[in-house]
C-alpha cells in the first residue's frame, strides 16, 4: 500500500513538474503574444498620424494659358489662347488636410476583439454558432477596416499625382521645346531686319534722287502751265472768233433758206391728186439714200441719192430747183430677233445738187439730232 501511494506520489509530482514547465513555457508565449499585440496596436496608431482623415474637396479654375494663334504678320487683339492647366487637379497640392491621428480611446478599442452586446458579453455568430462576432461598432476590426480604407484612398491619390505629374511633365518638355524656337526665329528675324534695313536704307537714296527730279520736273511743268495758259487765252479767242463766224454763218444760212422757199413757191408745180407728182420735190415712201459723207462738227454731209429719188427731187430732165426739203436720217439695223430695230439719228435739210451727179450738200439741224449722223446712214422723207 505504501509503495502505490510512494508511487502516486512521484506520478504526481512528475506531472505536476510537467504542468509547471508547460505553465512557464505558456506565459513566455502569452507574454509574447500580449507584447505583439501591444507592439501591433502601437504601429497602427502611429500609422493614423500619417494617414489622411478625409480628402481634399475637388478644385478647379487654375489657368496658364498659352497663345496658340498663327505667328503671321499682323496684329491679333483676341489671340486663340489654350489653358494648360485645364485637366489639372489641384485639390492634390493640399499638405494641411487632416490626418486619423487616433488617440487613447482607439488604442483602447484595438484592444476589443469581439463584438459585445448591451450586457458587456461576446456575442454569438448566428451563422456559425461556434464563432463570436469580430466585426462592427466597437470593435478593432472597425478601426482597421477604417485606416485601410483611407490607407487606399490615400494610395489612389498618389497615383493620380504621379501620372499628373507625368502631364505636367510632358507639357513641361512641350513647352521647352517650342520656347527654344523662339531664339531660332529672333535670329532669323534679326538677319531679315538688318536685311530690310539695307534696303530701307538703298531706298532712301533713290527716293531722293527721284525727290530731286520730281523737283525739276514741277519747274518744267509750271512752265507748261504758262505756256497752257498762253494757249488757253488763244483758243478762247479762237473761240470768240469762231462763235462770230457762226452767227454769221447762220445769218447766211436763214437768207438762204429765205431765199430758197421763194424760189420753191415760184417753181412748184401743183400737186396730182391721182399720185405724187415727179419731179416736182414729192417724195414717195422708202429709203431714197444714204449719207456718203459728213462733218458732224460744221453741221453739214453729202447724200447720194438714187437715180428714182433725184428724179422726184428735180425732175428726170435734172432741170429743176432742189427743193429745200427736211429728211430724216436714219440709221438701219435689226435685233436679234430678226425684227427691224432702226432708229431716226436726226434730221437735215437739202441745200445744194452738184450737177451731172447723184451728190447733195445738205445742213445737220442740230435741234434734231440724236447721235452723231455716220457715212452709211439712210436718207428716208420726213
Amino acid at each position: 500500500m505504501n509503495k502505490a501511494v510512494h508511487v502516486l506520489v512521484y506520478v504526481i509530482l512528475a506531472v505536476a513538474g510537467v504542468a509547471l514547465y508547460f505553465e512557464m513555457k505558456l506565459f513566455e508565449k502569452k507574454e509574447l503574444l500580449k507584447d505583439s499585440n501591444e507592439q501591433l496596436r502601437n504601429c497602427i496608431v502611429k500609422l493614423s498620424s500619417f494617414i489622411e482623415a478625409e480628402d481634399a474637396p475637388a478644385a478647379s479654375g487654375l489657368e496658364a494659358k498659352k497663345d496658340v494663334s498663327a505667328r503671321e504678320a499682323r496684329e491679333v487683339d483676341d489671340p486663340d489662347m489654350e489653358n494648360l492647366l485645364e485637366d489639372y487637379h489641384p485639390e492634390y497640392e493640399k499638405t494641411d488636410l487632416k490626418l486619423m491621428s487616433w488617440g487613447t480611446s482607439q488604442s483602447a478599442q484595438l484592444r476589443k476583439l469581439y463584438a459585445l452586446d448591451a450586457d458587456g458579453n461576446k456575442k454569438v455568430d448566428e451563422a456559425n454558432p461556434d464563432k463570436f462576432i469580430m466585426t462592427g461598432e466597437g470593435t478593432a476590426q472597425q478601426l482597421i477596416d477604417s485606416i485601410t480604407g483611407r490607407a487606399n484612398k490615400q494610395y489612389e491619390k498618389l497615383g493620380k499625382t504621379r501620372q499628373e505629374l507625368a502631364n505636367v511633365r510632358t507639357k513641361l518638355q512641350k513647352l521647352v521645346g517650342d520656347y527654344n524656337e523662339l531664339p531660332k526665329e529672333i535670329r532669323l528675324n534679326k538677319i531679315e531686319i538688318e536685311k530690310r534695313g539695307k534696303e530701307i536704307e538703298q531706298l532712301t537714296t533713290e527716293k531722293a534722287a527721284v525727290e530731286d527730279q520730281l523737283q525739276k520736273s514741277k519747274a518744267e511743268v509750271e512752265e507748261l502751265k504758262t505756256e497752257v495758259t498762253s494757249l488757253k487765252e488763244e483758243v478762247s479767242a479762237a473761240k470768240d472768233e469762231t462763235e462770230a463766224v457762226k452767227e454769221d454763218l447762220n445769218k447766211a444760212k436763214e437768207t438762204v433758206e429765205r431765199l430758197t422757199n421763194m424760189l420753191k413757191t415760184q417753181t412748184s408745180a401743183p400737186r396730182v391728186a391721182s399720185g405724187p407728182a415727179v419731179g416736182g420735190g414729192q417724195l414717195t415712201t422708202g429709203d431714197k439714200g444714204k449719207i456718203s459723207a459728213v462733218d458732224n462738227e460744221r453741221l453739214y454731209a453729202v447724200i447720194k441719192f438714187d437715180d428714182a429719188a433725184l428724179d422726184e427731187l428735180i425732175g428726170a430732165e435734172r432741170n429743176g430747183a432742189l427743193p429745200p426739203h427736211e429728211m430724216l436720217v436714219v440709221r438701219v439695223a435689226k435685233g436679234a430677233d430678226g425684227k427691224d430695230s432702226s432708229k431716226i439719228v436726226g434730221k437735215v435739210r437739202l441745200r445744194q445738187w452738184t450737177p451731172k451727179t447723184n451728190l447733195v450738200t445738205v445742213d445737220i439741224l442740230q435741234d434734231w439730232q440724236q447721235a452723231p449722223i455716220e457715212v452709211g446712214d439712210v436718207i428716208r422723207p420726213d
